[in-house]
């Protein structure tokens, strides 16, 4: 509940105007030419009615009769253009300056996304992250290039219409508004404002879940289509699919009686008016250009009611989108310091080191110490916590309690530039961005030469399948690129990236777990090109691979249960024998062998 209670306040229109404010000058301008242009939309109905007032009568037009309503048709035609013209560009400068406020957004957006802890998006799906960059994001576009300059137009020009109306007759001035308390009401009663803040939560609530689902699915196509399932057969999408349905079925269910019963009373001025205006207009106290008039204007001023009051469910709508764009403005960043102190060296520290995934403690009070241009394993069972503990080191989290330090420099006293200069990370999930080869290669060095990223990229056993490539360097890759790569070809990219970047510290998460014999000889190779001279941290699968390191610290539960060389750990016995006996059997294993045993 104390958390409740701190919660930033629900956005409203003037979080949304306070969005407008970089461009309130082209906003200014277009509210101002749709007032304008609303005004002016008046004019050529009331020119009309003169018109036709002139034409009813006897006999032929005289020659000032006609002169005079060709004059009037000119002055309607000429208002009507002008009328759009101005409409034009009011809508002209508010859609650009819309889409500058979103693109700020965006990039605001996607720079704060950049500062936030990898626990923000582990606790996230990515559709929700998604939904809010591009839905929700988008939304705001109804509101800067269409809401500001309707919103003022659709109040200036019933008040007009009225105010004309009441002009020429009171009267029927009168019934002209009967409608309107009418829609009033009905309005309220189809979007009560408790009532539908709850419904547009729950939208967002639901689209956000479906989005994610759709996400997953997507990625697991490959799985999918081995076993055959279809998007009805899997049971999560088909689950989110039927709860959005459910929800705007309930939706309309409870909503679409109301709602309906206002757009006819929006509609129909008309019903009131043609009756008491003929009244009139037969007892003579109406004249008929006037009741042309009437019927014209009277029957249409309810018109841009029934456009604000879509505007207005619109309206919420984005709020509760804003909502969730705020959620990511208002997330706290992971505080970030100066580099007061460079480090003295590259060793590496753990100390006392706690960290807990939501409540579920992941790291208990570890403490140990690289040495630097030492290369050191990091091995144990399946959800030990290597990973988590590896990527400590770069803050993708930051610690609860204990301190991690590099050359005696605690890394939250290291600035993320110069962090990221001094640790390099390959990840068991190789991501390519769809670039050139060399693009992917020299994103941490935007300064590399040709010949020093060829030089990495030959490091990295990459050149064989480089030089094949239709355009060497210049070939796109990635998701819809030129040629598909492997994914032993990947991961020997991203230890170009490496080789180039030149940290000295560099962790290994489990780099060729995945890979056949063949690239995992070629990636062995580009490992030695990548540890000289390092401070080296291998997260192994394969324990074969690591018999050599200077060190190896077995995590079990969170914590550090064993340390030494390999023959230590084998003669101390332990976790590591268990381990090492499992992984010599299985090596050893041959397709048939218990059938034959048997």
């Amino acid at each position: 509940m104390a958390e409740a209670s701190k919660a930033p306040p629900r956005p409203g229109l003037k979080r949304l105007l306070r969005l407008s404010e970089a461009k309130k000058v082209s906003l200014i301008v277009s509210a101002i030419f749709a007032v304008i242009s609303s005004v002016l939309s008046l004019a050529p109905y009331v020119l009309l009615a003169l018109l036709l007032g002139g034409l009813v009568g006897e006999g032929e037009l005289s020659q000032s009769q006609y002169d005079q309503a060709l004059s009037l048709a000119l002055w309607v035609a000429g208002l009507a253009a002008l009328r759009y013209l101005l409409l034009f560009i009011s809508t002209m400068a508010s859609h650009m300056a819309a889409f500058e406020i979103l693109y700020r957004i965006r990039v605001d957006l996607c720079e704060r996304l950049g500062h936030l802890s990898m626990g923000y998006f582990s606790l996230r799906q990515s559709g929700k992250i998604k939904k809010i960059l591009t839905e929700d994001v988008e939304n705001l576009e109804q509101f800067l290039a269409h809401h500001i300059p309707d919103i003022v137009a659709g109040v200036v020009q019933p008040i007009a219409v009225v105010a004309c109306l009441f002009y020429f007759d009171w009267r029927l001035a009168l019934v002209a508004l009967i409608p309107l308390p009418l829609a009033a009401f009905l309005q309220r009663l189809a979007f009560g404002r408790d009532k539908e803040n709850e419904y547009r939560r729950e939208y967002h609530d639901v689209l956000e879940v479906m989005n994610g689902t759709i996400v997953e699915y997507v990625r697991g196509m490959p799985v999918v289509k081995i076993f055959n399932q279809t998007a009805e057969s899997f049971s999560t999408l088909k689950k989110a699919a039927l709860g959005y349905e459910y929800y705007l079925d309930r939706l309309t269910r409870l909503m679409a009686p109301a709602w309906a019963m206002f757009v006819v009373t929006t509609t129909s001025g008309l019903l009131f008016l043609l009756p008491f205006g003929l009244w009139f207009y037969l007892n003579g106290t109406i004249t008929f250009q006037n009741l042309a008039l009437f019927l014209m204007l009277g029957s249409s001023y309810m018109s841009p009611v029934l456009k604000l009051a879509l505007m207005g469910g619109q309206l919420n709508h984005l709020i509760e989108g804003l909502v969730r764009v705020d959620e990511v403005f208002n997330e706290k960043p992971q505080e970030e310091k100066p580099t007061l102190r460079p480090p003295a060296g590259y060793d590496v520290e753990f100390n006392e080191v706690s960290f807990k995934y939501g409540q579920k403690p992941i790291v208990q009070n570890v403490s140990f110490k690289l040495k630097e241009g030492g290369v050191y394993a990091l091995v144990g069972p399946s959800g030990a916590g290597k990973s988590t503990l590896a990527r400590l080191l770069t803050r993708m989290w930051d610690i609860e309690s204990g301190s991690i330090a590099i050359g005696g420099v605690d890394v939250r006293d290291l600035s993320f530039d110069d962090l990221m200069k001094a640790v390099s990370f390959v990840f068991q999930d190789t991501f390519l961005f769809s670039d050139t080869v060399r693009e992917n290669i020299r994103m941490n060095n935007q300064a590399a030469t040709d010949q020093e990223i060829l030089a990495a990229a030959s490091a990295a056993q990459c050149l064989d399948f480089i030089n094949s490539m239709p355009n060497g360097l210049d070939t796109l890759i990635g998701e819809g690129g030129e040629v598909h790569l492997s994914g032993g070809e990947k991961q020997r990219l991203s230890l170009a990236r490496v080789i180039l970047k030149k940290s000295p510290i560099v962790v290994l998460d489990e780099a060729t777990v995945f890979n056949d014999a063949e690239n995992e000889a070629r990636i062995q190779e580009a490992f030695v090109s990548l540890m000289e001279g390092k401070t080296v941290l291998v997260i192994a699968h394969r324990l074969s691979t690591i018999v050599d390191a200077d060190a190896i610290l077995v995590i079990d539960e969170g914590q550090i249960v064993q340390m030494g060389s390999h023959e230590e750990l084998l003669a101390e016995g332990g976790l590591y024998r268990n381990m090492w006996t499992a992984h010599e059997a299985a090596r050893k294993w041959k397709i048939g062998e218990e059938a034959a045993n048997a």
